[in-house]
C-alpha cells in the first residue's frame, strides 16, 4: 500500500472514513504517511518524533499515550495507515464535526488508559490533565485543578448508574441520551 493508491483501495477507504476525507485529502495523508512510515506502521516512539514535527508548542509527552490509544484501534503497539485515516477524519480541521456518539466514542478510547472497558476517576483524572494542559492552561493553579474535580464530579453523578466509581461506553451513552449537554464534558 505504500506506492500509489488504487481505485479499489480508494474506495475502501472513503467507505472506511465514512466519506469525511475527500480523494485529495486522503492522497496527501498517503504520501506523508509512506515517507514517514515505510513500513506502514507507527510507533508509539514514531508518534513522539511525528509530534515533535507536527507540534512546535508540544512539550514532549503531554497526551502521547492517550492520543497514540486512540489511534491503535487494535492495541497492537502500533499505528497503521487506515487507523491513523480514520483518527484524522474525526480530528482533522477539515472533517465535518462529530457527532454526539463519535465525539463520546473517541473520548472513551481516550481516556480508557488499560483498555478494560472502565474509565475510573484517575484515567478522567489523567486525561482531562493532559487536555487542559494541551489548551495551554496551567493545570497546577487550584481554579483548574477545581475545575478538573468538577467535571469529573459531575460526569460521574449523571452517569456512574451503578455508583462504582468508574463509568462504561454504555453508561456514557445512555446519560447522553437523555442529557446531551454531557457531551460538552468531553
Amino acid at each position: 500500500m505504500g506506492g500509489k493508491i488504487s481505485r479499489e483501495e480508494m474506495k475502501t477507504l472513503r467507505k472506511e472514513t465514512r466519506g469525511k476525507l475527500d480523494q485529495k485529502e486522503i492522497q496527501k495523508y498517503h504520501k506523508f504517511w509512506f515517507d514517514l512510515y515505510k513500513d506502514g506502521n507507527m510507533t508509539k516512539e514514531g508518534f513522539v518524533k511525528f509530534a515533535q514535527l507536527a507540534l512546535p508548542n508540544w512539550d514532549g509527552q503531554t497526551d502521547v499515550d492517550y492520543l497514540f490509544r486512540a489511534m491503535d484501534n487494535n492495541n497492537d503497539g502500533t499505528v497503521t495507515f487506515k487507523e491513523f485515516l480514520l483518527f484524522q477524519s474525526i480530528t482533522a480541521p477539515s472533517a465535518e464535526p462529530l457527532n454526539p456518539m463519535e465525539l463520546i466514542d473517541l473520548a472513551f478510547d481516550m481516556y480508557d488508559e488499560d483498555r478494560d472497558g472502565f474509565v475510573t476517576v484517575d484515567e478522567m483524572r489523567e486525561s482531562l490533565h493532559n487536555m487542559f494542559k494541551a489548551k495551554g492552561m496551567n493545570v497546577n493553579d487550584p481554579n483548574v485543578k477545581n475545575q478538573i474535580e468538577n467535571r469529573i464530579n459531575n460526569l460521574l453523578s449523571l452517569a456512574d448508574k451503578n455508583n462504582d466509581g468508574k463509568l462504561t461506553r454504555e453508561e456514557i451513552f445512555t446519560a447522553c441520551e437523555k442529557d446531551p449537554q454531557i457531551v460538552a464534558m468531553f
